[in-house]
């Protein structure tokens, strides 16, 4: 499905379809070097989420927030008026506060999940040399393994980033936490969602979905 038809034809709307692109091709990227080089997240595995609160970028909140809003509305609101925190585990490790431990990714809005959680750890980083390495997660064999000439390389993740910043360049630099920037996304995403209500399958109000109010 995709998510973005919810919204009126706006900015948003178009920017998130081309966020989708760009996801499209990261995945793509990824699980062409993870399918070649034989590697692969143990089955079940939330390892990477329960220490972990990625930092994002504005327009990949609004990703985020759509998927929530889409697939339940009243807890879209819910969250839109919350000030959202890490969720801590049994170890007291801080995490993804959209983690979930009922499914099989452990990822609430898995769909819709941001760049860097699409792409780790099958991605190089460049360090400030512009030099690119190799970090797979502590629970796959350190290094790159020996590869034979066939395999797909690694992408690297500031490739896909940069073309992430250009969608939106006048929020390049709005980077933050997850947990930050969610209850505006959802806050933004339910109003325009609400201008546009014929497109909106359960709701019946005959004005526009009112915008949610954020407690202290």
């Amino acid at each position: 499905m995709d998510t973005t038809t919810l919204l009126p034809d706006c900015l948003l709307r178009a920017r998130l379809q081309n966020l989708t692109d760009v996801y499209r091709k990261a995945d793509q990227a990824a699980a062409a070097f993870a399918s070649s080089a034989g590697l692969g997240c143990p089955f079940g595995c939330g390892d990477c989420c329960e220490g972990f609160m990625p930092d994002i970028l504005p327009l990949e909140a609004a990703m985020v927030a759509l998927e929530i809003a889409v697939r339940d509305r009243p807890l879209a609101h819910r969250l839109a008026a919350e000030t959202l925190a890490a969720q801590t585990h049994p170890d007291g490790r801080q995490g993804c506060p959209l983690y979930t431990v009922d499914t099989p990714y452990h990822c609430s809005v898995y769909q819709a999940r941001p760049l860097i959680c699409r792409m780790f750890p099958f991605a190089t980083v460049r360090d400030k040399l512009g030099q690119v390495a190799f970090s797979p997660c502590r629970l796959m064999p350190a290094g790159l393994p020996d590869l034979p000439t066939e395999v797909s390389l690694p992408p690297v993740m500031a490739d896909f980033g940069y073309r992430l910043l250009m969608i939106d360049p006048d929020r390049s630099n709005q980077r933050q936490s997850l947990h930050q920037l969610l209850p505006g996304a959802l806050s933004e995403v339910l109003f325009l969602i609400g201008l546009d209500n014929d497109h909106s399958p359960d709701s019946n109000d005959p004005g526009f979905t009112p915008l949610p109010q954020r407690h202290p």
